[in-house]
């Protein structure tokens, strides 16, 4: 490791459960059981994952490092890192792909995208492209305004996932909306997320796949597809915003919904 990057320790976890180690193997090893997500793309495009997590939310204990390293070996070009009401997780992971460049482990054009996952009063809200963090419990409306105001752009995660903003999704101006999403496993709740795709109330917004990764073998289970001129943060950011993108939901994460969407709590 070079001297400017330093992994984080076990101290800088947020999660703070000792139980939570074997529960991530326990995990790790069912997902690694319905294979690894493929990725094929056509000149010209590139792969997202616009929504990961790592050790600095409460529910992940998911090293930068291990994420990045994993998200270049399934094909992906870009990553999002959302830990959840912190920017501390984004800011780490870019100084770890700069470390991992440095030292000719990851591709000099792979990208993360610095974002946070905030608790709106009405559920989780998604931001990309920030640098800082965001006030909890603000309105949809408020929230996205601190989100533009900071120069970021504004998703509505999993919005009927049980802690997304359900149908407040049309309530604000929202850049980007996930369609299709890994942590999402019942079947009227990815029904409603998908119906999204093609609702007349969110024409103007960018549809999304994502993982919504808290566990490293999650990475990709679905993800974005943009079409840009140039693989840079700038081409990313220009291809939300003129919606050249299309949500992907991979084999393994349609196994894995399979199997759970008969489990009531995740109904």
């Amino acid at each position: 490791m070079s001297e400017n990057y330093q992994r984080p320790d076990r101290s800088a976890r947020k999660c703070k459960y000792g139980w939570f180690d074997k529960w991530d193997r326990l995990i790790n090893g069912a997902l690694s059981l319905v294979g690894t997500p493929k990725i094929e793309l056509a000149p010209g495009e590139l792969a997202m994952d616009p929504h990961i997590h790592t050790l600095f939310s409460h529910c992940s204990i998911t090293q930068p490092q291990d994420a990045i390293i994993r998200a270049v070996k399934i094909g992906l070009g870009a990553v999002c890192v959302m830990d959840h009401n912190s920017i501390k997780g984004a800011l780490d992971a870019e100084r770890c792909a700069q470390d991992l460049k440095a030292r000719g482990i990851i591709p000099e054009d792979f990208l993360v995208i610095p974002g946070i996952e905030i608790n709106s009063d009405r559920g989780h809200i998604g931001a990309m492209f920030l640098r800082e963090d965001i006030p909890m419990e603000l309105t949809p409306a408020e929230a996205l305004q601190a989100i533009h105001d900071a120069g970021g752009i504004a998703v509505a995660v999993h919005p009927y996932h049980s802690t997304g903003i359900g149908d407040a999704v049309f309530d604000a101006p929202f850049d980007a909306v996930e369609v299709e999403c890994g942590s999402v496993f019942g079947s009227a709740l990815v029904s409603k997320n998908s119906a999204l795709t093609s609702d007349p109330r969110l024409e103007n917004c960018a549809k999304f796949g994502s993982s919504d990764a808290h566990y490293i073998r999650a990475i990709g289970a679905c993800y974005t597809i943009l079409t840009l001129d140039e693989p840079t943060l700038e081409g990313v950011r220009n291809a939300i915003i003129e919606r050249k993108s299309r949500a992907v939901s991979t084999q393994p994460y349609l196994k894995m919904r399979k199997l759970l969407g008969g489990v009531r709590k995740l109904r």
